[in-house]
This record gives structure tokens, C-alpha cells and sequence, in this order.
């Protein structure tokens, strides 16, 4: 998708490429950066793809949308952080804002309407194993967002014809996943000197944190925080009981915990 008529000559850094577009105007560093990167895009694109269980012909358009961000950022880039980095979070949340609008039968209205949706499942499945009924969950569900049972039900039945299939994972929520998410194989040397950086500064900032507030990461994510190691994982459910929390309690907990690390690893 991105070949060139000549043999360029590899740069050691990704944001080389960017510098030398800004200091030169010559779109051919733009250029060379997408012909290196692709394999890398290609992969991540795939990985995107089967774990949302989209069609495959989208890889192109999803590859589509991350060279026009980056194109678009880079006119304006100036500053200290790499510009790749960057791109990687813009460019999820634009693939599922291309989810939301492209694929599968129902369309919801707007990106609240789609978070709405994706949490509504992602409590719908947590709570599928503790052997209730489907009225008993959704009276719940309704009850923890304050939402009419009727909404939640429309919500549930709007899973099914979203897509073909779903699993439970494309409904974790970005925010819960942005801090403990495994680590990809193919990870470049860049990738792994931000997450390390960002791993540093997160150590920090849980030793911050009360001991009930580290217990609750620990049983809810599954990690350890003296090593940042796997640890099982709970749900919702059983972590708050765990500490004598309310369930809704310890979500609104959790978000201040979050909320807290995310201002953490952005300082």
C-alpha cells in the first residue's frame, strides 16, 4: 500500500522521518516513514480487525485513517513528544468511531450512544456468570446507570445485530485497558522505551494510592503492583465484595483511580 519506486535508506528513529519532513518540506520522508512502518501497521490493523471480528477488507481503510492523521498532525507538529505516539491514540479512537459508523446493522446515534452500548455488554457478560436470569441482570444493569429497563433490553438486543458475533473483550472499556494491557511481541525499540518510561511513572503513582484503593487494582485488573506481574483477575462483582464495597461504589472507585493515573503519566 505504501511501496516506493526506490530503495530508501532506513533511519534508527521513527520521528527522524518527521524532524526532517519539518525541517525540509520534502513529503518523501512522510513517505519512506509509512513504506518502513507498514509492516508494523499491517499487523496492528489485524490484530484490530480479528479481535473486533470485523471483515478483513477493512485493514486498508484502517490504515487509511491512521496515514491521514498522521499526515494531518504532522503539518502542525512542535513538541518535545514523539509524534507517533501520539498518532497511536488518536488513531484507535478513530478505528472505532469507524466501527461505530461502518460496520454491522445497527448504527448507534453518536459516540455516547456507542459507549452506552459497549459497557451496557461489557456488564451484561460479567454478570451472565453468576447464574441469573436475563430479567434479573437487566433490572441491575438498569439500576447501577439509571437507565429504563426497556433502554437496557433495546441496548442488549442491539448487541446481537451490531455485528455478527462479538466477545466480551471488544466491550473492556479504553480507559480500563489504557494502564494494564499485555505487551505485543513485535513491539519496536521505541515502543518498549515508552512503556517503560510510562511503567516507571506508574510504579509511582500507585505507591500514591490508599491501601484499599491498590487492593482494588490488584483484584480487579489482575495485576501485581510490586512487579506490575499477572495476577487473577476478578469482576466487578467479586472485587468490591472482596472489600466490603458496594458494587457501584467501587466502579465510581475505580474511576477516580484512573483518573488519578492518567493525570500521573501525563505530568
Amino acid at each position: 500500500m505504501y511501496e516506493l519506486d526506490y530503495s530508501p535508506v532506513r533511519l534508527n528513529d521513527w520521528n527522524e522521518y518527521f524532524v526532517r519532513y519539518k525541517q525540509s518540506g520534502d513529503i518523501k520522508y512522510y513517505n519512506e516513514f509509512l513504506n518502513f512502518y507498514e509492516p508494523i501497521l499491517q499487523e496492528r490493523s489485524l490484530r484490530f480487525v480479528r479481535r473486533y471480528e470485523l471483515e478483513e477488507y477493512r485493514i486498508d481503510d484502517l490504515k487509511q485513517i491512521f496515514s491521514s492523521l498522521l499526515w494531518k498532525d504532522l503539518q502542525t507538529y512542535d513538541s518535545n513528544i514523539p509524534l507517533l505516539q501520539q498518532i497511536k491514540f488518536k488513531a484507535l479512537n478513530a478505528w472505532h468511531e469507524y466501527v461505530r459508523l461502518n460496520c454491522g446493522n445497527f448504527q448507534p446515534d453518536n459516540r455516547n450512544q456507542y459507549t452506552l452500548l459497549r459497557k451496557i455488554a461489557r456488564l451484561y457478560y460479567a454478570k451472565s456468570d453468576d447464574k441469573k436470569t436475563t430479567r434479573e441482570i437487566i433490572t441491575e444493569i438498569a439500576k447501577e446507570l439509571d437507565l429504563t429497563e426497556k433502554s437496557v433490553e433495546d441496548y442488549i438486543t442491539a448487541v446481537a445485530t451490531f455485528k455478527p458475533k462479538y466477545n466480551a473483550d471488544f466491550y473492556v472499556e479504553e480507559e480500563d485497558g489504557e494502564f494494564f494491557s499485555p505487551i505485543p511481541d513485535n513491539y519496536t525499540t521505541e515502543d518498549w522505551f515508552f512503556r517503560l518510561e510510562r511503567r516507571e511513572k506508574l510504579i509511582s503513582a500507585l505507591s500514591d494510592l490508599t491501601i484499599t484503593e491498590q487492593k482494588l487494582i490488584e483484584i480487579r485488573f489482575g495485576i501485581c503492583l510490586n512487579c506490575l506481574g499477572n495476577l487473577p483477575k476478578s469482576t466487578m462483582s467479586a472485587s468490591s465484595m472482596s472489600l466490603g464495597l458496594t458494587e457501584s461504589g467501587a466502579e465510581k472507585k475505580l474511576k477516580t483511580i484512573l483518573k488519578k493515573l492518567r493525570k500521573a503519566l501525563q505530568e
